[in-house]
């Protein structure tokens, strides 16, 4: 009995994928969908690094303001 509900369970879900598969309403959603998601994951990537710059650059002022000579501050300019 097991076995049958889950031989049932899996063929429902084949199907459903077949018929995903043949709707042209549900292939442009999952495409949007796709899209969306690499979109937010630019936009974060972006402000990592846009973060990573500006902590980067007051580090290096509070240095130069804490009297660290220019010489290492360049040293770390070229990390």
């Amino acid at each position: 009995m097991l076995r049958t509900a889950k031989m049932s369970a899996l063929d429902k879900a084949i199907n459903d994928l077949y018929n995903m598969n043949n709707n042209e309403r549900l292939k442009e959603l999952a495409r949007m969908r796709e899209k969306a998601m690499h979109d937010r994951a630019s936009e974060l990537e972006e402000a990592m690094q846009t973060g990573r710059a500006e902590g980067i650059a007051d580090l290096l002022a509070r240095m130069a303001a804490d009297g660290v000579p220019e010489e290492i501050i360049r040293k770390y300019m070229q990390v």
